[in-house]
C-alpha cells in the first residue's frame, strides 16, 4: 500500500494523485490513521524525521487529536501548516469571502435559520392533519435537538480536493524542494481537528507555547482561483521584516496573481485563528456580488499552477526570510 504505484490523471501532481485515489476522506480515526501512516512513510522517504504528537483537547467531550509535526517547532524560523482532516457535509456549499467578513457572517447565519424554520416547518406538517396542535412545541424542539447531532454524524464531504487536500500537497511540495542546507530551518504541521474549531492547532500551541510568536503560514483552499491571497493576521502586519520577505519571494505566474493584503477586515475560518502571529494562505476567484470568494465544493481538480508558484515562494521564503530575533 504505502509504496503502490500512482497513475496520475492529466498530469495530476504525485502527491495529490495518490490522496485522491487512497484518501479522499479523513474524517473517522482509521481514515486518519491510513493517511498518517503513508504521510509519515512519505516524509521518511523524503529524508525527514516526522513525529505524531496526540493529546486530549481541552474540552474532555472533544475527544483526541493526532497532529503529524515535521521538523522542530522550537528551532525553526517559519512554521507551515495545513490541516489534513476533512469534515461533514454542510447543508448549504460551503462559502468562504475572506475580505467580506460581514457576506461571510450573513452567509453562515443562514444554517441556524434554516434549521428553525425547517423544524418548524415539519413539526406542522406532522401535527396539523393529526389535530394534535398540543405535540407541535415538543415535536419542534425535539428536530432541533436531532439536527445538533447532524455535525458529528452527518454524512461526509465527498469533495475535499480544495479543503484541504489542496493545503497538504502545497507542504508537501514544499519539503520534496527544500534543500538538507534549509530543512533545520522549517517545522510542517499537519493538523488534526482543522474542520473541528481547530483542536489540533489549539493542542500544539499549549504543547509549545513557542507557537504563540512564531509565524505561522496556515495553507488553506489553494486548490482554485486565479489571486493567491496571502493575508497577515494583526499581529503579523507589523512584521516588517516577514512582509518584505513575501513580496520578494511570492511571484504571479502567467495567469494568476498573487497579493498581499495587509490593509481591512479579513476573515477565514481556520487553524490561524489558534496562532497569533498567522498568516492564511488561500486562493480566490472573483464572484459578482459576493468579492474575492472560495467555493470548495466546486473545485474538480487541484489547480496545479497555484501549487507550483506556492512551491516556489514558500520555499524561497524558508531560504530567504532572516528574523531579527533568530
Amino acid at each position: 500500500l504505502l509504496n503502490a504505484p500512482v497513475e496520475r490523471k492529466n498530469g495530476m501532481n504525485e502527491f495529490a494523485a495518490r490522496i485522491e485515489r487512497d484518501f479522499p476522506l479523513r474524517r473517522k480515526e482509521k481514515e486518519k490513521v491510513e493517511f498518517r501512516t503513508w504521510l509519515v512513510h512519505t516524509f521518511k522517504e523524503l529524508g525527514y524525521t516526522p513525529k505524531l504528537e496526540s493529546g486530549e483537547s481541552a474540552l474532555a467531550a472533544g475527544g483526541s487529536v493526532t497532529n503529524v509535526v515535521v521538523g522542530d517547532i522550537d528551532k525553526a524560523k517559519i512554521v507551515l501548516a495545513a490541516h489534513y482532516d476533512t469534515g461533514v457535509r454542510e447543508l448549504l456549499p460551503p462559502l468562504i469571502c475572506p475580505t467580506r467578513p460581514l457576506t461571510f457572517l450573513l452567509y453562515q447565519a443562514l444554517y441556524p435559520l434554516l434549521l428553525v424554520a425547517g423544524s418548524f416547518l415539519l413539526s406542522f406538517a406532522v401535527t396539523f392533519p393529526l389535530n394534535l396542535p398540543s405535540m407541535m412545541l415538543p415535536l419542534f424542539l425535539l428536530l432541533l435537538a436531532v439536527a445538533l447531532f447532524y455535525p458529528k454524524y452527518g454524512p461526509d464531504e465527498k469533495n475535499n480536493r480544495n479543503a484541504n487536500t489542496s493545503g497538504v500537497v502545497t507542504l508537501l511540495e514544499v519539503a520534496k524542494t527544500l534543500t538538507p542546507r534549509y530543512r533545520g530551518e522549517v517545522c510542517f504541521l499537519f493538523l488534526d481537528g482543522g474542520t473541528q474549531t481547530s483542536k489540533g492547532a489549539k493542542r500544539l500551541r499549549r504543547a509549545h507555547p513557542c507557537l504563540k510568536e512564531k509565524p505561522v503560514f496556515v495553507v488553506d483552499c489553494v486548490g482554485e482561483g486565479d489571486e493567491l491571497l496571502v493575508l497577515p493576521s494583526k499581529a503579523t502586519r507589523w512584521d516588517g521584516d516577514l512582509l518584505d520577505a513575501i513580496n520578494e519571494n511570492f511571484v504571479n505566474g502567467e495567469k494568476k496573481t498573487c497579493f498581499l493584503k495587509t490593509d481591512g477586515q479579513i476573515i477565514f475560518p481556520s487553524d490561524n485563528a489558534a496562532f497569533p502571529h498567522s498568516t492564511v494562505v488561500c486562493a480566490c476567484k472573483k464572484v459578482g456580488g459576493f468579492g474575492r470568494c472560495i467555493l470548495p465544493r466546486g473545485t474538480q481538480e487541484i489547480d496545479e499552477e497555484n501549487i507550483a508558484l506556492l512551491r516556489e515562494g514558500l520555499s524561497k521564503l524558508v531560504m530567504n526570510y532572516h528574523p531579527q530575533k533568530a
